[in-house]
């Protein structure tokens, strides 16, 4: 890791020296999380408020997608159930949440997922969080297909991290999702619409934020 990258948002983020790319894009990590991640799942997390809600953040990094989400929900209202496992190889990057530059609105939740430096599972409230800091392939191994309400996936991308864009192993992702469920991703790949597509998934093109080309929302709608 090297650089520290501040973003119009008021955020922080780094830029990484062994993938040679930075964690998130230039607009800001809290405007691209939410634009790109979160509200496209609205209606799924309002279920929050009457169940419990299943989240699988892949590729957690500095915590921001799962951070965002809870703003989000309690924007929403009070008390929602949510139940997050995050997955993370680099601990090191863990260990950076606490020294990030965030605006005040978002002080609450980094200093809650910071804790998970010191300790795997916390609680606030009625959400939860599990941190699994394990190699993804291993990881994902003791997960049932099914699973998830709501997946953010949110590797290095295809040209300097290939091994998380492949066929294979996207659509064993896809599989994880529940009746009904969505999968997030920044990524607008047109080989991910179409193995979507082919498998029987419903895709969504999300607007695109900044220069950037659109972004993906692959749904669970088979029977």
């Amino acid at each position: 890791m090297s650089n520290s990258i501040f973003c119009p948002d008021g955020a922080q983020t780094f830029f990484n020296s062994e993938f040679q790319e930075a964690y998130h894009s230039k607009i800001g990590p809290i405007t691209e999380s939410l634009h790109k991640f979160v509200a496209p799942c609205e209606d799924i997390l309002k279920q929050s408020f009457s169940r419990e809600v299943k989240i699988l953040d892949l590729f957690f990094g500095l915590g921001y997608n799962s951070g965002v989400v809870i703003d989000f929900i309690y924007k929403l209202g009070n008390n929602p159930s949510i139940s997050i496992t995050a997955i993370e190889k680099d601990r090191n990057i863990i260990e950076k949440i606490k020294e990030i530059k965030v605006p005040k609105s978002y002080i609450k939740w980094k200093k809650l997922l910071q804790d998970l430096e010191q300790r795997n599972y916390i609680e606030y409230e009625k959400i939860k969080i599990k941190l699994i800091v394990d190699d993804i392939f291993n990881a994902l191994k003791s997960i049932e297909n099914n699973t998830y309400d709501i997946i953010f996936f949110d590797p290095f991308s295809f040209k300097v991290a290939p091994q998380f864009w492949t066929e294979e192993f996207l659509l064993s992702i896809f599989k994880l999702l529940s009746k009904g469920g969505r999968l997030t991703t920044y990524s607008g790949l047109k080989r991910i619409e179409k193995l979507a597509i082919d498998n029987g998934f419903n895709v969504i093109r999300i607007d695109a934020i900044g220069k950037k080309n659109h972004s993906l929302c692959v749904e669970n709608g088979r029977e």
